[in-house]
């Protein structure tokens, strides 16, 4: 006989939400950068690292469970939890939304912490989401974009950017351009020509060091707030390297891509101290890497987390795989996503 299910055991919602690889144009989507600097744009893909939270009934109050910490909160209603430390960022999207009580968030992310591939904001997003779904909300993408954009700086007391929360609630490969105003976005999905190209180009590896990239982003941007010429210049670099490989991107151009990736990175890496590591400086530089990849950068702010790149020839992904472990770095796969996956009671949903 199959045992009995248990009350709270099966989510009332679950949503999965991808992280982001930022190809070129990071920090020109952080308000009031894009301002500043004519046509700014940046160019994303969403990837098969996950930001999860799941939903479920309990007697009583409410809990926060995280996954990653192996840490736990309880508390009269979703408003009580505390804004620091773990749970800092998923109760501030709580708050966000009516008080509930009888309700369990459980929330973890595939990616370590510092990884530099959005995860604080998938997170984030992924809560907007499964609270959204709860209580029968739903609001465009840009809504829920602009709206997690203001939660999320107000909770850092620091300036942050959209795309992380840009890709996870469209996933594919994004243009993304900032216009007063108004954000647009293109987009093409992971079964795309354009999709299957870079997925197959495309390779990902951890550094083994966390970075903080509220810290970073504003080391970068006040030289141009403050009307800084050199940082000015570098980030208007930044702009052209990032159409160009929009529309390398869109032609599927991926040596083109990838000469757009290096180039962006090599301006990216003067804007600030602290962007680049020694280790990576190293890799970068060693003549095996340059053999067979044509571009490659940290992904977001840089300091640590992830390498991203792209290799001139698919058939060499074991043997950089193998250059990169040998320099202390460990591979991740790069798998392009569709976007998030919103599972309900008594149904599912792909959104």
């Amino acid at each position: 006989m199959a045992k009995p299910k248990h009350r709270g055991e099966d989510p009332l919602v679950k949503v999965v939400v991808p992280n982001r690889v930022d190809l070129a144009g990071g920090t020109l989507d952080i308000f009031p950068l894009y301002l500043l600097v004519p046509a700014s744009m940046t160019v994303n893909a969403a990837i098969r690292v996950a930001s999860v939270v799941s939903i479920r009934p309990v007697r009583g109050t409410a809990r926060l469970i995280s996954d990653n910490f192996s840490r736990r909160s309880e508390a009269g209603d979703t408003h009580g939890f505390p804004t620091g430390g773990v749970f800092g960022l998923v109760a501030a999207a709580l708050r966000h939304f009516p008080p509930r009580t009888g309700i369990e968030l459980r929330f973890g992310n595939d990616s370590p912490v510092g990884s530099g591939i959005g995860a604080s904001s998938a997170l984030l997003i992924a809560t907007m989401l499964a609270m959204g779904c709860l209580l029968g909300r739903q609001k465009s993408w840009r809504e829920t974009a602009r709206e997690a954009v203001e939660i999320e700086a107000a909770h850092l007391r620091n300036l942050t950017g959209s795309q992380d929360h840009i890709a996870a609630l469209r996933g594919g490969v994004q243009g993304i351009r900032y216009l007063p105003g108004r954000t647009e976005a293109e987009r093409f999905p992971p079964g795309s020509p354009v999709g299957r190209k870079l997925a197959v180009h495309g390779f990902l590896a951890g550094t083994g060091k966390g970075h903080f990239s509220a810290g970073l982003n504003w080391r970068m941007i006040r030289g141009a707030i403050d009307g800084n010429p050199v940082a000015l210049r570098r980030f208007r670099g930044i702009a052209d390297a990032a159409r160009d490989a929009w529309e390398a991107v869109s032609a599927g151009e991926i040596d083109r891509l990838g000469r757009a990736v290096a180039r962006e990175w090599a301006i990216r890496r003067t804007i600030a101290r602290g962007i680049s590591t020694q280790a990576v400086d190293g890799l970068f530089s060693s003549p095996e890497f340059r053999k067979m990849v044509s571009g490659a950068k940290l992904c977001g702010a840089g300091g640590g987390g992830m390498v991203f790149g792209l290799l001139r020839d698919p058939g060499d992904r074991e043997a950089v795989e193998e250059v990169l472990r040998r320099r202390g770095f460990s591979p991740f796969p790069f798998r392009i996503s569709a976007g998030p996956r919103i599972s309900r009671a008594g149904g599912t949903g792909v959104r």
